[in-house]
């Protein structure tokens, strides 16, 4: 987490220390990267993440009720390394727990510190569990991996004594621990540039990636991980209730997720909508757009009970559904279809299910190269080229199209 991680603590580095950083905006360690057009302002859930940077300035406390007024979530920094706790972290969290706000402990792994990613892991779990987090009460979020370059010489390297079978041993210990699936923050570049690649190490953990300065970018997807989960887009947003200099309003790291407020809720063990699967992806679909995507839509929209013309363009009539869809759903009435407004609009189909719903589906598995008649019903024809679609895309081929399987459809 950019000024977050950084080596200004307790760990005493050298003159030539490495100090830990995100990976700001720009294609660092790699070459250009290729992202989904959307803004961070298309997803409506924000929060932020903190450590003790935030205070530095004044040494004044956040004010986590005021925070707590314009965002959803907050991430704070416990631990790094095997010996390091964040000054501020029980102080924080202790009031953070006294908000609305979901929230979870970090760790930024330290290879430098240790290969042993045991020894970080129970550092982790015994500071986090020491401040009153247990992983599964009403409020909290799933643990946080903090997984990042390093600085050296005013320069971004990759750190040296990084292992992937420790970040492995790590996950699976926390995990154990807090009976809760971590939550992974990196980026794409840094799996590519300092991990060969093989970010299969994160696949089945919900992702957090930063992008900063990308305008209407999201974060690269992870190789052998997939899309983001979460989405930090800048270091520098003022924030009320963030200490600044003299009484201003202090800058931080600003994030979006990406789901229903409702979402973010079940995975804060507050239960509601079924959460969106790691690594799924969905398109933008808005006025003005034309395809099988808008005739999905549509579809979905009349039988949802929002009945709507299936001529595939995405005109005023489909917008004014749209919105009252989303407003049905406690969603932002803006008429366009974003992550957000797809995992409330999908339905699961299977085996013996008939309507519109089902013809959205047979189109989509069609214009997928899985040809077959669009007749709203849902046969054993149908099924079989549902577990086709899903094998070839490396899902669970069980002919039960869930989220995870219109994800892939609709991303064609």
């Amino acid at each position: 987490m950019p000024r977050h991680s950084r080596g200004r603590h307790a760990l005493r580095l050298t003159a030539a220390a490495l100090t830990t950083a995100s990976l700001m905006g720009g294609a660092l360690l790699t070459g250009a990267d290729t992202s989904v057009a959307a803004s961070p302002d298309t997803y409506k859930v924000k929060g932020v993440d903190t450590s003790h940077h935030n205070h530095d300035a004044t040494g004044k406390p956040i004010d986590w009720k005021r925070v707590a007024q314009g965002n959803a979530f907050a991430f704070l920094k416990a631990t790094q390394g095997t010996g390091y706790q964040d000054p501020w972290f029980a102080r924080d969290f202790k009031a953070v727990s006294g908000t609305s706000l979901l929230r979870a402990p970090y760790h930024f792994f330290d290879p430098k510190s240790t290969r042993d990613g045991a020894a970080q892991a129970d550092h982790f779990i015994r500071t986090a569990r020491a401040a009153g987090y247990t992983g599964t009460k009403a409020g909290e979020l799933p643990p946080v991996l903090d997984v990042e370059s390093v600085w050296v010489n005013k320069k971004e390297v990759c750190p040296k004594a990084l292992r992937a079978d420790q970040l492995t041993v790590f996950l699976q210990r926390v995990k154990a621990a807090f009976k809760v699936t971590p939550i992974v923050y990196t980026r794409a570049s840094f799996v590519t540039g300092c991990m060969g690649g093989k970010g299969q190490v994160f696949k089945g953990y919900p992702l957090w990636l930063a992008r900063y300065g990308s305008g209407a970018k999201e974060p690269q997807d992870v190789p052998g991980a997939g899309a983001w989960t979460f989405w930090q887009y800048t270091e520098s947003e003022r924030i009320p209730g963030l200490p600044g200099k003299n009484g201003t309003v202090g800058a931080g790291d600003r994030n979006v997720y990406r789901g229903s407020l409702a979402q973010l809720r079940a995975m804060a063990n507050l239960g509601g909508a079924p959460l969106p699967q790691p690594g799924t992806s969905w398109p933008t679909v808005k006025a003005g757009h034309k395809g099988v995507d808008v005739a999905t839509v549509q579809l979905l929209l009349t039988a949802q009970g929002h009945a709507t013309d299936a001529d595939g363009v995405f005109g005023t009539g489909t917008e004014a559904k749209v919105k009252a869809f989303q407003k049905a759903k406690g969603l932002t009435a803006d008429g366009i279809v974003g992550p957000a407004t797809w995992t409330e609009l999908v339905v699961t189909l299977k085996t013996g299910a008939k309507g519109p719903a089902v013809t959205a589906l047979q189109r989509q598995l069609t214009d997928n190269g899985h040809a077959l008649t669009a007749d709203g019903v849902y046969g054993p024809g149908t099924e079989a080229k549902v577990k086709a679609f899903q094998k070839a895309k490396g899902l669970t081929a069980d002919g039960i199209a869930g989220p995870a399987t219109w994800a892939k459809l609709v991303a064609h």
